[in-house]
């Protein structure tokens, strides 16, 4: 993961060192372990770096009065080497010439450290990335484009690096391959970041570095060449912006404000796209004819995370409704696998923030075999909305919470719609097209709805958050429902929290029920409701505290569970948006009941940009 900011400019209103944070803070979601800039003041490197977050950063800053000309600065989501100041980025070579900040992992790192190690150089960190800032010293000869190269050639793995040199005091070089940077072209001054929607300056001209591009970059140049030092013509188009995350309102986490949003994003993922004379859908920004359309005769879904989840629902949507054989598949996992595709095959790359490195990279392998590539992303200045044959947007806004809520449930409102699409393009009736297109439509109110029983939840949480172990269990469109739930709880609280199908329970995973371990049946799937009856029996039958959430016209289950959310009637196939946003908020409020760190919790960032 990690986030990379960088400024060199001849202005001298701007402060490098107010730029560099003010980019950290926006790239804080890509990794929050540590933080560190470094840059060039009268021909020396200095630096400030911390373990801890960006502010911690500033607070250092301010309290040593640190003044800089050029800057490259980091926040960190740790690999290599524990969260502490000496493994914060920026890293040094041993005669302190160079200061370097990367994102990614070296591969042969270890070998190469040892080679160096013979050389007589002393390492000062645990990380991957000293490695290439020793490397670079060992082969610096007066030029650092030259070193850099060799250095290059030398690594495996992956790697977006900016770096500066103390006898190079007016230059940033950057390098990239298979992770993200981009250069902001301003009027003599030059930006450098992993996202660029972190470029808040208006009337920027970006260039996206591709893959093993090197540039060089002064306050009013910009000159990219290749791995083989042959210069590239450079292409710049303007930037322009996602609207503002803005604040918290007066809600208390930004989870909880982007939880209460989802009436809205819901709504905004429909707008204009939904065609209710011809009961279908439309898109104006789906580029693929409608004729390769419908020579599709496969669909393979692509996703990590809560990605994968949205995934596995649409899979059953496009199978069950438009007749397509659909499969899905973890990203970081199919990556690796053989797998059969052609060009009657359509992938659907479903990332957040469409620079998940997986999803990406298993993007490039199914484009090599000739399939199409449909994105579905929130960010349009994203890697993924570049690399796809064509791209959907979520349009559900910033997303600061690390916990994906709002995009989730944008990521299924627009698979159902584009299900609708396909379905209509293929068997399905104008008649079931429009019923399905009003139940679409109603989405906004059911949300609000459960919204409405924020209260309930909380007490349900506040009754449940001193137990350790949940299962979370339902079968058909429930089960993945299931398994996002388990993830919402465990991201934020630190739970044990499994998301499995009803029915697999008794193969196994049964032996774990006990009085401490709670189950949380998701019940909204009516064509299963009485067979998942029979696994609830199972379970208490076996002492296992069991709350149900389901719809009012359910039946039998007074009996059976300690306690019942009743959740709006809803079809099946689009259940799992109200009941994945109960879950949310039970999940939140369990957090906050165990004073978790809801925004930003241990471990994780909002990008998954490294392996």
């Amino acid at each position: 993961m990690c986030g990379i900011f960088g400024y060199v400019g001849t202005n001298t209103e701007e402060n490098p060192v107010d730029i560099c944070l003010e980019g950290l803070r926006y790239l804080e979601y890509r990794g929050y372990d540590s933080a560190g800039i470094a840059g060039i003041l009268d021909g020396k490197i200095n630096a400030c770096k911390t373990a801890g977050r960006v502010h911690d950063l500033e607070a250092l800053i301010r309290k040593s009065e640190l003044k800089l000309s050029i800057a490259i600065a980091h926040t960190r989501w740790a690999t290599h080497g524990k969260p502490s100041s000496y493994n914060a980025h920026p890293h040094f070579d041993s005669e302190h010439q160079l200061a370097i900040v990367h994102n990614g992992i070296i591969e042969n790192y270890a070998f190469l450290k040892e080679e160096l190690i013979k050389q007589g150089i002393v390492f000062h960190s645990d990380t991957d990335t000293e490695v290439i800032a020793q490397l670079l010293s060992f082969y610096y000869k007066g030029d650092v484009l030259s070193a850099l190269r060799k250095t290059l050639q030398q690594l495996e793995g992956t790697w977006a690096i900016a770096l500066i040199h103390k006898k190079h005091p007016d230059q940033i070089f950057a390098a990239t391959k298979d992770a993200p940077l981009v250069v902001g072209y301003g009027t003599k001054e030059i930006f450098l970041s992993s996202d660029p929607n972190a470029l808040k300056k208006e009337d920027l001209d970006i260039l996206y570095l591709q893959n093993q591009d090197i540039a060089i970059l002064q306050a009013d140049s910009v000159k990219i060449v290749d791995l083989e030092g042959k210069e590239k013509i450079t292409c710049f188009e303007k930037l322009h912006h996602e609207s503002s995350g803005h604040g918290k309102d007066n809600f208390e986490h930004f989870m909880l404000k982007e939880i209460f949003e989802q009436p809205l994003s819901i709504k905004r993922a429909m707008e204009n796209r939904l065609n209710e004379y011809l009961g279908t859908a439309y898109f104006e920004d789906l580029t693929l004819s409608l004729h390769e359309l419908q020579s599709i005769n496969r669909i393979l879904i692509l996703g990590c995370g809560t990605s994968y989840h949205a995934g596995c629902i649409a899979a059953a949507l496009l199978q069950n409704i438009a007749r397509i054989p659909t499969e899905v598949d973890i990203a970081s996992e199919f990556r690796y696998s053989d797998p059969i595709l052609s060009e009657d095959t359509l992938v659907i790359a479903i990332s957040q923030s469409g620079e998940t490195a997986d999803t990406l990279a298993a993007v490039q392998m199914v484009r090599a075999k000739k399939a199409k590539v449909l994105g579905i992303c929130n960010v349009k200045n994203s890697k993924l909305a570049r690399e796809s044959d064509s791209c959907l947007f979520l349009r559900a806004g910033p997303e600061v919470s690390v916990c994906s809520t709002k995009a989730f449930t944008s990521q299924l409102t627009l698979l159902g719609l584009f299900t609708l699409f396909m379905a209509r393009l293929r068997h399905l009736s104008k008649e079931a097209g429009q019923q399905l297109l009003h139940e679409l439509k109603s989405l906004p109110s059911t949300v609000e709805k459960v919204l409405s029983q924020a209260r309930d939840i909380h007490a349900l949480a506040k009754k449940y958050a001193h137990h350790e172990h949940f299962f979370f269990i339902g079968r058909r469109y429930m089960y993945p429902t299931s398994l996002e739930a388990a993830l919402k709880l465990k991201e934020i609280s630190y739970l044990n929290a499994i998301g499995y199908p009803a029915g697999e329970l008794k193969h196994g995973p049964i032996a774990l029920i006990d009085e401490n371990h709670v189950t949380v049946a998701m019940c909204g799937n009516a064509a299963t409701y009485t067979k998942l009856v029979s696994n609830l029996m199972e379970i208490k039958a076996r002492g296992g505290p069991l709350i149900a959430f389901a719809p009012r016209s359910a039946s039998n289950l007074e009996t059976i569970a300690d306690d019942i959310l009743y959740l709006p009637e809803i079809l099946d196939p689009l259940a799992s948006i109200p009941y994945s946003i109960a879950a949310q908020l039970f999940a939140y409020y369990i957090a906050k009941e165990k004073g978790t760190d809801i925004d930003k919790p241990r471990n994780l960032a909002k990008s998954v940009t490294v392996e």
